[in-house]
């Protein structure tokens, strides 16, 4: 397991559907077949259009002034995962492999419990301050001591037993015990994000729990190591202008972005984002279902989809659930998890949601075709998930928890309380949440939805301070089981409102529920490399008790339906040009940032 290209194989991943739900800013619509010329910004400072890259947000960010990207319930993808922050690798999912960013290289032990990693040569902050092996230390370290306060810091106290510099451009990791995993999941990132280094000099001596990394002009604060700096911000709009000193430019190691400013925007209504891209006031974006995509391609022929072959887009790793609290009553039951599973018409939610595209989801795992093995595998057990049955969701439970009022339709207790099913979501997640709360309704649950701002949902489902969520919470799995279904061990549980162990943007385990047996196939899974055939095994019987408890509830799979708008930029990463994934508020923009050509 030597170089980056070919260390994990060449997978092949046929992906169809997933960026954001994004929004923007509301502009008059333009004629069809015609592109209204927008107005410039102020925030522009006399940058032309054709020089800046907007990308609007579904996400407003009350606390903008926070650039530490390690505090949980951080946002990070306003522009710091993508235009500021660096990663050693890169899991490409078009090809299957660990491509380099930070790092051009990196080789284990046979035992795989050591491994060792190679910088690139001339990597360097924003600042100007070489990027060296010391910082990567610095970082890890950082995660280790703070563990479990941290964004990641949990996966690092699990799995490294010490970290040092072999010299200014090699790092040694020192596992606690074999890994075969580690870069893939740790240094590269399964789906939105890594672990990224964080420079020495600036943080050293910094409280990391406490420190925000605060903008400071003087300074050029925050500092990291990618090819955009922060020029200007609010809760409303991020803007970034280039770093025309980047490392990587000057290295060689990649292109120049050819963006001189990014912009990333805030409204918060779909249709108005929608009229910004129809208008060419945003450069990606897409509706909520292909008719939407459908009337805006028609009203700006510079728009293109990712794709035109269904289930029209690129599939997003994450399928949607519903989350549920294991600790609280009466859900801490299975009999009344699988109750609500049976309330539930995924079929229903495909239809209206995304007008039949994608399809309907019965565990974890993305419909790809490198997890195909897995889920063939798996079909016959998980198979009973999916079913939509209201009759079996009455006769489960319900009916001995509470009696079924006639009048109201609900199941109540003798001193008329409903019994109750409180859901939580961020705003984005809404339309599936809808669904499922009118689902659960019909057959006499008194389930309602709590729209959350980003921070406190992150908060309120770390802590186990909820009762249910419709989120993603088994996300990861992309090109092999491990990852996704070891967010459900038991070393993650914490005791109800201690903040949970975080992966990127959501809680491992965040319904703390707790299964020996479970935990225990996971870690012999875990030991064994990508491709042992003994990982089916295993997997299989760790997918039974699962499926037999349903900690959580699948809903289904999730396509975003991307508009890329070639007016002002080309070379976008659609299905017949996926040199990478697309999803623009990933790590991994960085490479489309450097492949983006100007139109003219």
């Amino acid at each position: 397991m030597s170089a980056v290209k070919g260390s994990l194989g060449r997978i092949v991943l046929l992906l169809v559907v997933f960026t954001m739900l994004l929004t923007s800013c509301a502009a008059p619509a333009a004629a069809p077949g015609e592109s209204a010329e927008p107005a410039q910004s102020a925030s522009t400072g006399g940058v032309e259009r054709k020089d800046i890259l907007i990308i609007p947000s579904n996400v407003n960010i009350p606390a903008p002034d926070i650039w530490n990207p390690y505090i949980p319930g951080t946002f990070i993808l306003q522009g710091m995962n993508q235009n500021m922050m660096e990663p050693l690798f890169m899991l490409n999912y078009e090809t299957g492999e660990i491509d380099g960013w930070l790092a051009e290289s990196y080789e284990a032990n046979d035992a795989l419990d050591e491994w060792i990693v190679t910088l690139r040569q001339g990597t360097e902050w924003s600042d100007g301050t070489p990027l060296t092996s010391d910082d990567v230390v610095f970082t890890i370290n950082m995660l280790k001591d703070n563990a479990p306060q941290l964004n990641w810091s949990g996966a690092v106290e699990q799995w490294v037993e010490s970290v040092e510099a072999v010299d200014d451009r090699t790092i040694k990791f020192t596992l606690t015990g074999s890994n075969p995993r580690f870069v893939m999941e740790n240094l590269a990132g399964t789906t939105s994000q890594a672990i990224v280094p964080l420079p020495k000099h600036i943080w050293e001596g910094k409280d990391p729990v406490t420190f925000k990394n605060e903008y400071d002009e003087a300074t050029g604060s925050p500092v990291f190591s990618g090819p955009y700096v922060v020029k200007s911000f609010s809760s409303t709009e991020f803007v970034y202008k280039r770093n025309d000193n980047w490392w990587g430019a000057k290295s060689g190691a990649f292109d120049l972005p050819a963006p001189l400013e990014i912009h990333r925007p805030w409204v918060g209504d779909q249709a108005t984002a929608q009229q910004m891209l129809a208008n060419n006031e945003s450069d990606i974006g897409g509706g909520n279902n292909p008719s939407t995509n459908d009337a805006l391609m028609a009203q700006n022929p510079k728009l293109v989809p990712y794709t035109n072959v269904p289930p029209l887009g690129w599939i997003d790793p994450c399928p949607r659930m519903l989350t549920i609290n294991s600790t609280v009553a009466p859900w801490d039951n299975k009999e009344m998890r699988w109750a609500l599973s049976y309330a539930i018409n995924r079929q229903q939610i495909v239809d209206v949601v995304n007008e039949g595209a994608g399809a309907t989801s019965s565990f974890i795992f993305p419909d790809y075709q490198a997890m195909k093995p897995f889920q063939d595998a798996i079909a016959d057990i998980v198979a009973p998930i999916g079913e939509f049955n209201q009759d079996k969701s009455r006769e489960m439970r319900f009916d001995r928890v509470k009696n079924l009022d006639s009048g109201s339709g609900k199941y109540v207790d003798a001193n008329g309380n409903t019994l109750a099913l409180d859901i939580v979501l961020p705003p984005f997640m809404e339309p599936w949440a809808r669904m499922v709360v009118q689902q659960l309704n019909d057959v006499g649950i008194d389930a309602v939805l709590r729209i959350l701002e980003w921070g406190v949902f992150r908060d309120q489902t770390g802590r186990g301070q909820f009762t249910a969520a419709t989120d993603w919470d088994g996300c990861g799995s992309v090109i092999e089981p491990w990852f996704g279904m070891q967010r459900y061990h038991k070393k993650w549980v914490n005791p109800i409102g201690t903040p949970g162990t975080e992966y990127v943007d959501n809680t491992n385990n965040a319904g703390r529920w707790v299964n020996d047996e479970y935990s225990a196939l996971i870690d012999e899974m875990g030991a064994l490399p990508l491709g042992d055939p003994q990982v089916v095994d295993l997997m299989t019987e760790a997918v039974t008790i699962w499926a037999d408890e349903l900690p959580d509830i699948p809903l289904v799979q999730t396509p975003v339906f991307i508009l890329f708008n070639e007016t002002y930029w080309t070379n976008w990463p659609t299905a017949d040009n996926n040199y990478v994934q697309p999803p623009s508020h990933w790590q991994h923009f960085l490479r489309v940032l450097t492949e983006l050509e100007p139109a003219e």
